[in-house]
């Protein structure tokens, strides 16, 4: 079970409900700056913010997407520089007019580690995690950032599969909708 199976069957079922949908993966966002600088070099941080607001302008001016759905996956910490970064993903949507839900997924521990070496993950595809330390360490310093809003919903993943967790995902999101209709 990893993150991009649980993303593929979301945007598959999403597809399906709402129609257009697209998904934007974190990693096409942080591969292409660490194609280019270390994540220690001063010039690492500006690069991801340049792409990642250049992108959401483009997302939240584009006329011929009006009718799309984004998704990003993205996890934030509560630092200065992870709340920067959440509250874009906020900002891009208020900017198209559309509503802005979070969905925050939770997994415990051991079985965040076991699905550390899942298909996909990290080597020469991507920059995703892999090291048991560096998970250990960010889920013992780092909070979370959280929206706090009513747009924010959360999900346990720890003991469901990719298709549950889409479907979940779906619930929630069909269901906030029917609220705002």
């Amino acid at each position: 079970m990893s993150k991009m199976k649980i993303i593929r069957v979301s945007e598959f079922f999403l597809r399906k409900l709402i129609g257009e949908a697209k998904i934007l993966d974190n990693h096409r966002l942080i591969d292409p700056v660490a194609a280019v600088f270390d994540r220690k070099m001063p010039e690492y941080q500006p690069l991801r913010i340049s792409i990642r607001k250049t992108i959401l302008t483009a997302i939240a001016g584009s006329k011929s997407t009006g009718n799309t759905t984004w998704i990003f996956t993205d996890q934030q910490s509560s630092s200065e520089l992870g709340t920067s970064a959440a509250q874009d993903y906020k900002r891009a949507a208020a900017l198209r007019g559309s509503p802005f839900m979070s969905i925050v997924l939770h997994c415990e521990l051991e079985e965040n580690l076991r699905r550390l070496n899942g298909t996909g993950r990290g080597g020469q595809q991507n920059t995703k995690l892999m090291d048991p330390k560096i998970l250990r360490d960010i889920r013992e310093t780092e909070d979370l950032y959280h929206f706090g809003d009513a747009m924010e919903k959360d999900i346990d993943v720890t003991n469901i599969s990719p298709l549950d967790a889409a479907r979940q995902i779906l619930d929630l999101t069909v269901t906030e909708c029917d609220h705002r209709s």
